[in-house]
């Protein structure tokens, strides 16, 4: 049995949370090692969409690029009603991210590319067919028994371990966590096509009681068509590919003959785990929550998991912050999961009607909806979408602004690199963003915490150019679009203290400006964590 101590973090899993994982702390330059029970990387196509908080996530782990060459960017949904009439669109437009609100994607294509950019790190190390088989922790680390597919047993210590692997983690179950939740009755077939014919970029909702149907074009030719079952169909029928190709040419005839790349048959869940952190031990992913496929949300909630986490982890094991730092993940992250899937149930519900007197009343409400306007752009822009923000957690809350919120990420001019997304600016470590002043530049980094990455990035209104002197030590921006001047005025202070996931932790007033105190990364106290209800 060989010892290995050189680690600061054990990923268990290698899929695409578990995966944008290592490649965030290996940029951080934690020392990391991805455990994955399987020979090579996950192969089946399950996730299909990434929308705009995790292609920021991309975009802070340096693979924007890579990402979106395989990215069907900005697709929208086409609702048709239970006579196949179209009824509703949803396509939006705004991008206050930074990128479109949904991009069709390959997952096999995705963490493909997530565990080539490994080897960008001489800090990652990645051991394919190996298993976590126990471990035991202390206060201090986690020791992990790991068995090769080989039959070799190794030892691995780390001071932390997170568990992405998956709604059956066996992590979570040695740790004697459930899930808290629900199992769904219903089922849906999946069926995976290759080379397509048909062009069009959008989903096709197929809202009718006799079989709801979607229709899921993705790059590359990829085509997804899911199915909704009945209780009395049988597995052995559905699955016969003259069955599913009749439904399929029902549809749109033209893909009932395109190449089978797979089929399947799977149940909804609706589950939170009951805790997300046992001592050293965090759940992230499937494995913290299970959320129904209907909003397209399972794994882009586990991406901003992963995002949360990393700079946790590489505060608490690289810049000095207390450990207390990691009781943030669940306060903050477990709200907003539960939110996303209280609304996927909810869009689960319009989409499978259970009577055609149901689905004529259901969209002829959101016909008659879509004939305000203020109804219209709340549905068809996503406002509906729970909002990134946080109730409790790494922020210093104020009278005016009670939760932090995910900035948004306009076009900016940079004095040297032109028109950039704001986050090229900000950095990978925390910033500090604020109106171009004497004041700013004199006292802005003593806003930054002791210890750990930073910038001072310092903002040129709209209506001015850059006049002062370039610092070195700072970055000049221009608000070309005048969204950062609504920010601040919405927010009612000169300067915003932004986290590395690009949340804000403080906003500072001009007069707080000069007498702020440098100080430590420090972990707030948190109160309990919410209930993992879902109600």
């Amino acid at each position: 049995m060989n010892t290995y101590t050189s680690v600061d973090v054990i990923v268990v899993g290698a899929g695409p949370v578990g995966l944008t994982l290592a490649n965030l702390l290996g940029g951080y330059g934690v020392r990391t090692l991805v455990i994955e029970k399987n020979a090579k990387i996950e192969g089946e196509p399950r996730a299909v969409t990434l929308d705009d908080e995790s292609m920021r996530t991309m975009q802070a782990a340096h693979l924007i690029d890579e990402v979106t060459r395989d990215v069907v960017m900005g697709y929208g949904v086409q609702y048709f009603d239970w006579r196949g009439k179209p009824f509703a669109a949803i396509q939006p437009t705004r991008q206050e991210y930074g990128y479109p609100k949904r991009n069709a994607f390959r997952q096999p294509v995705l963490v493909s590319t997530l565990n080539n950019a490994l080897a960008r790190f001489s800090n990652v190390q990645t051991w394919f067919g190996h298993e976590v088989v126990a471990f035991d922790q202390t206060s201090a680390e986690v020791a992990c028994s790991v068995k090769s597919c080989e039959g070799e047993t190794k030892l691995v210590r780390a001071p932390w371990l997170v568990a992405c692997d998956g709604g059956r983690s066996p992590i979570r179950e040695m740790c004697g966590i459930v899930l808290d939740g629900a199992t769904y009755p219903e089922r849906w077939l999946i069926v995976d096509l290759a080379d397509r014919t048909v062009p069009l970029r959008h989903t096709q909702t197929y809202c009718d009681p006799r079989r709801p149907a979607i229709r899921l074009p993705g790059p590359q030719g990829a085509l997804r068509y899911e199915f909704m079952l009945r209780a009395s169909d049988r597995d052995e029928e559905v699955l016969d590919e003259a069955t599913f190709r009749g439904w399929i040419a029902a549809r749109v005839p033209e893909d009932a003959a395109l190449p089978l790349v797979r089929k399947a048959i799977y149940g909804f869940h609706a589950r939170v785990a009951t805790r997300w952190k046992t001592g050293r031990v965090l759940l992230a992913g499937d494995a913290a929550h299970l959320t129904p496929p209907f909003a397209g949300q399972g794994l882009n909630s586990g991406i901003r998991d992963a995002a949360n986490l990393a700079w946790k982890l590489a505060a608490v094991t690289r810049w000095g912050a207390s450990v207390e730092l990691t009781d943030s993940y669940e306060p903050e992250r477990r709200p907003h999961a539960a939110a996303l899937i209280r609304m996927a149930l909810r869009i689960g519900s319009f989409m499978q009607p259970k009577t055609v007197f149901g689905a004529a009343v259901g969209q002829a409400a959101l016909r008659l909806a879509c004939l305000l306007p203020a109804c219209r752009d709340y549905i068809l822009q996503l406002r509906f979408k729970p909002k990134p923000e946080l109730a409790t957690g790494y922020f210093e809350p104020t009278p005016h602004q009670p939760r932090a919120e995910l900035l948004p990420q306009p076009l900016v001019q940079h004095r040297e690199l032109g028109l950039i997304r704001l986050d090229v600016a900000l950095g990978s470590g925390f910033a500090v963003l604020g109106w171009d002043s004497p004041d700013f530049r004199a006292h802005a980094s003593k806003l930054l915490p002791a210890g750990a990455p930073g910038r001072v990035v310092a903002i040129v209104p709209c209506e001015d150019d850059f006049l002062a002197p370039a610092d070195p030590r700072i970055e000049g921006v221009r608000d070309t679009t005048g969204e950062l001047r609504a920010l601040f005025d919405r927010l009612k202070c000169v300067a915003i203290v932004v986290r590395p996931d690009r949340y804000w932790c403080r906003l500072v007033a001009s007069q707080e400006l000069a007498g702020a105190p440098q100080g430590p990364l420090r972990g707030f106290a948190f109160p309990a964590p919410p209930s993992a209800s879902l109600s």
